[in-house]
């Protein structure tokens, strides 16, 4: 008998990590490749980019093209129809037979949960949440700052700059902000420069971010008051959604994203105590692409039951840490 195949891709503007499977969940390979999110990298070089991770994982697998049975597209900037358009024209000059695609946000949400039932906040270099209650999908967020955005790496990296500025020129109080921050990156004034010529920020970013978790640690008002403003975002966010939906408690709150991921345990305690009872934090160690795997699968009409979603989740992570 045939072993069904399936491809779950996570396509972002810097990375694309591919996954191979089979409907027992066993992983055949693991491939990361540059980014083909067409808005950074322009539509040529997506799919140019997109092909070579196909190639280059199929290679690594032994398997072809043909023997995909389905393959599903996690697609950063899918977001509107327009967009929608070009996605969908960019994957089929793939040569992928049978292939569908959502935004990537979806598949962050489907890979968090075995039944697709939960609400999930993404804190990475951006935020876009989605939640779904076995009937109906919503999603929030996902664009700009001037858009609604209060949450993603970046955006709480430019509270804690914005607060070292401050108390340095004496807007607003203290905080130990100021050593740690410029202890890592120099005068935050410094930083005005990529304002007007651009530049790589996302270490700054990473180490501005790492000062506010040691800082938050020992005590921090400031750092503690930005900890209280990301707890009030995911609680707007996951409210909003309870509004829109209709879930059952216990209610899964899927936090993903590189910040949420290596948040010290205050901010999730502080999190889990603002949210109350009818909730369960889930915090995966594995990556959003196996949510394309699962979607890719139930795509050909197979059912994911929590027994096949964990052991895929399992032999992911055992062929990413080999």
């Amino acid at each position: 008998m045939k072993r069904l195949l399936f491809l779950g891709v996570d396509v972002g503007g810097t990375k694309t990590l591919a996954v191979l499977s089979d409907e027992q969940g066993n992983v055949l390979a693991i491939y990361k490749g540059k980014g083909a999110n067409y808005q950074v990298v322009g539509k040529e070089n997506a799919v140019r980019n997109l092909k070579d991770v196909i190639e280059a994982i199929l290679d690594r697998a032994g398997k072809t093209r043909k023997e995909i049975d389905f393959a599903f597209f996690g697609y950063a900037g899918a977001d509107f129809d327009y967009e929608m358009k070009i996605v969908r024209e960019i994957l089929e000059k793939l040569g992928l037979e049978k292939f569908d695609f959502d935004n990537d946000g979806r598949i962050a949400l489907r890979s968090g949960v075995f039944d697709d039932i939960g609400i999930m906040v993404s804190c990475g270099t951006g935020s876009i949440s989605y939640a779904s209650d076995g009937r109906r999908v919503n999603r929030i967020g996902g664009l700009s700052f001037s858009l609604g955005e209060r949450l993603g790496s970046h955006y709480i990296a430019s509270l804690v700059t914005s607060a070292v500025m401050r108390a340095k020129d004496g807007r607003d109080d203290w905080t130990t902000l100021v050593d740690e921050v410029e202890k890592e990156i120099g005068p935050v004034e410094n930083l005005l420069r990529y304002d007007y010529e651009g530049g790589y920020t996302a270490e700054l970013v990473k180490k501005v971010n790492q000062a506010l978790f040691r800082c938050a640690e020992k005590g921090d008002a400031v750092s503690l008051r930005i900890f209280d403003e990301i707890v009030v975002e995911v609680k707007k966010i996951i409210d909003a959604h309870r509004k829109a939906l209709n879930f059952t408690p216990p209610i899964k709150l899927i936090l993903e994203g590189s910040f949420f991921k290596n948040a010290p345990s205050l901010l999730i305690n502080m999190i889990e105590s603002a949210i109350g009872r009818e909730y369960e934090i889930v915090i995966p160690e594995h990556d959003p692409v196996i949510g394309a795997v699962l979607f890719a699968m139930e795509r050909v009409g197979l059912r994911v039951t929590e027994d096949l979603y964990n052991r895929l989740v399992r032999n992911y992570l055992r062929e990413v840490k080999k």
